[in-house]
């Protein structure tokens, strides 16, 4: 393994300026590889929660219906001594209804279909919480025309009213937060019924599954670019979570596995309980510290799923598994709570900020182009105006709301209902058929727009978290913010041995004859006796000199 660590320091910032780096976060959620992913992860979860508000949905409950008729209840209601059968009768039946209706109120807010304005009901009914699409969920008011009332009002009232939609935005930044919090707390009600905690169940499950993958993919390409390391393809991030999706999935879903164990414990401890003089006595009474014992480990675990986001980056971050993402999480939520808690409102202030300006370039986006349309409209004496393209625009945001003012289709400010009825039903049934056909193309470029543009928030939080992560292990285990997992390329293969040489092309049958094997020359063989060389002839000089006579 190599951690891929660059000799030069991923920032410059003091260690006590350390958070300062969350800012770096906005640059980093732009990447339009995240953009693409963060847009498909809301398209793909809502509809599959669209499919499971549909199935388990259930219409209301009526006082009159036959369960809750005397005659079926005369069959299932024991008869008590000194009480009028009839009146008992009518007030179980009264007790069942409340209940049943109790329950629905709850799916209904979750699952309930939308209803259109009408004449009773001016103002309609958007759709369950869990049943809208990303484009008709309620997210606050448009920031144009938002924008736009600020301008008009004193410049003392500014101020207040900006912090107030700041603190209405960050719910919408922490949907990827929401969107798992929300079924688990619903779940826990009291008026919600076997049914909806089903229903509610495979909500989770279904949102856990899509973030596990797209989450997973974007704090892996956000821990990459934060680490200063070589760019990293969209491809290789997919693969890298891919490997490692069991891990992913699991992260979350084990705490919650833990409550569901300690759940089932209570609950067999509760039917135990039944049995007279054990459960008054000895159960309920001497052995009730269990059940708070039981309770506080619940809370404990619920309350740490508030580090649900550091699961996902710890992974991709460190490559780990299921095991090291949770304990992470945990350690660093409980064991630095207030650098954790000041990280993340930091990043959520920003955010707040930096999406609103996103927002506000897209509307002007779409707002501006509906401008040229109309005034080339006008300047030609076409009596046709465009704002028929826009009936189908999206809700959230109020879209649409901008879209139609000073048409006659307008509606009332932060509702879906007309604020002219008559005017928007006459202009309505003036549609052609082309007419409606070119506003629902224009619907669906602008929902792929708004897509995009709510990508961007759920891209900011995953990437943002990516920070506040490293921030925290820098915090806790004193690891540099540039030391992020890099997998190592595989080894090259090696070369394979040259081909044969192959008969020429052209269809002849000769075979190729192999160049001849030039044999090896030998080497000389030693003679069985050395040869000595031959003495030199002596010279003059050292010849003895003659005997003289």
């Amino acid at each position: 393994m190599a951690d891929g660590r660059d000799e030069a320091p991923a920032t410059g910032a003091p260690q006590r300026y350390l958070w300062t780096n969350l800012f770096r976060s906005f640059q980093v959620a732009l990447d339009p590889r995240k953009l693409l992913v963060a847009a498909a992860g809301i398209l793909v979860m809502s509809f599959g929660w669209y499919v499971l508000s549909a199935t388990f949905y259930y219409d209301k409950p009526i006082r009159g219906a036959a369960e809750y008729d005397n005659k079926t209840l005369d069959r299932e209601v024991p008869a008590k001594d000194g009480i009028d059968r009839e009146a008992q009768l009518r007030e179980e039946g009264d007790r069942r209804y409340l209940r049943d209706f109790k329950r629905w109120q709850v799916i209904d807010e979750l699952a309930g279909p939308a209803v259109e304005p009408s004449k009773d009901d001016p103002l309609g009914k958007p759709a369950g919480r869990m049943r809208a699409m990303p484009w008709d969920e309620a997210r606050g008011p448009n920031p144009y025309l938002f924008a736009s009332q600020l301008a008009g009002q004193p410049a003392t009232t500014w101020a207040e009213a900006a912090l107030k939609y700041v603190l209405r935005q960050i719910p919408v930044l922490v949907e990827p937060l929401t969107k798992i919090l929300l079924p688990i707390i619903k779940m826990v009600d009291a008026n919600a019924g076997f049914r909806t905690r089903v229903y509610l169940l495979l909500c989770l499950l279904w949102s856990v599954a899509v973030w596990a993958f797209c989450g997973g993919v974007i704090t892996r390409l956000a821990a990459v670019q934060f680490g200063g390391k070589e760019r990293t393809s969209l491809m290789q991030a997919v693969r890298f979570v891919l490997s490692r999706y069991v891990s992913y999935v699991l992260s979350p879903v084990v705490p919650l596995g833990v409550v569901a164990v300690i759940l089932l414990c209570m609950f067999l401890y509760g039917i135990v309980a039944l049995i007279p003089f054990v459960g008054d006595i000895l159960l309920y009474g001497l052995l009730f510290p269990l059940v708070i014992v039981g309770g506080i480990a619940m809370a404990i675990i619920l309350l740490g799923l508030v580090g649900y986001p550091l699961m996902y980056t710890t992974i991709s971050t460190e490559g780990s598994d299921t095991f090291d993402a949770i304990s992470r999480s945990y350690n660093y939520v409980f064991q630095a709570p207030w650098s954790f808690v000041w990280n993340s409102l930091v990043a959520l202030a920003y955010g707040a900020a930096v999406t609103f300006v996103v927002i506000l370039i897209a509307c002007l986006m779409v707002l501006l182009g509906k401008f040229g349309m109309a005034t080339a409209a006008s300047t030609l004496w076409t009596p046709s105006k465009p704002d028929y393209l826009f009936v189908y625009a999206p809700d959230s945001y109020g879209w649409r709301e901008m879209l139609l003012k000073g048409s006659d289709m307008e509606l009332v400010p932060g509702t879906t209902a007309p604020a002219n009825p008559t005017l928007s039903d006459a202009y309505y049934k003036s549609l052609t058929g082309l007419n409606k056909a070119g506003a629902g193309l224009v619907a669906f470029w602008l929902a792929v727009v708004f897509l995009f543009m709510i990508g961007f928030s759920y891209s900011y939080f995953w990437s943002a978290y990516t920070m506040v992560y490293l921030l925290m292990r820098k915090k806790v285990d004193e690891v540099e913010l540039d030391e992020v997992y890099i997998e190592e390329a595989p080894p090259a293969p090696p070369m394979p041995p040259p081909a044969p040489p192959t008969a020429p092309s052209g269809g002849s049958s000769l075979p190729v004859v192999p160049p001849p094997a030039v044999p090896p020359v030998p080497a000389p063989t030693p003679p069985a006796h050395p040869v000595l060389p031959p003495s030199p002839a002596p010279s003059s000089a050292t010849l003895p000199d003659e005997p003289k006579v």
